[in-house]
């Protein structure tokens, strides 16, 4: 669970460092973890997961959204009131979210596969003498 909510709170997955990303929103994160070195695409495709995790969360929360106007003002309530609501969550979430969807899909993949000390800075390996 801290793996994940180290994700979830946007620091890496390994060692719980903050500072991944140079501003939020921007959408550039480091290629390293800034204090234990570890590489956060580790294979080809990597970021794949994020956008899926940013994907299924986005259309989610849209569904939750007319859903719940659909509760709220009835079901006879006119498409363009329910696009006027569905449409800023489905815009502006994705974007508020993808940092966050980043590095939690960077410690998923960390349960999924750990991270060995090859691919951590030398001084934050096992087996390093220091």
């Amino acid at each position: 669970m801290k793996v994940l909510w180290r994700g979830l709170t946007m620091a890496c997955g390994g060692c719980g460092a903050r500072g991944l990303f140079e501003q939020w929103g921007m959408f550039s994160m480091a290629q390293d973890c800034p204090k234990c070195g570890l590489h956060f695409e580790r294979m080809e495709g990597h970021s794949l997961g994020a956008v899926a995790i940013n994907t299924v969360t986005s259309a989610g929360l849209v569904l939750i959204g007319v859903a719940l106007s659909l509760v709220v003002l009835g079901t006879d309530v006119s498409t363009a009131t329910l696009l006027l609501i569905a449409a800023p969550i489905g815009v502006v979430f994705p974007i508020l979210f993808d940092p966050i969807s980043r590095t939690l899909w960077n410690a998923i993949e960390l349960l999924m596969r750990p991270v060995t000390d090859e691919e951590l800075d030398p001084r934050f390996r096992a087996d390093s003498s220091e």
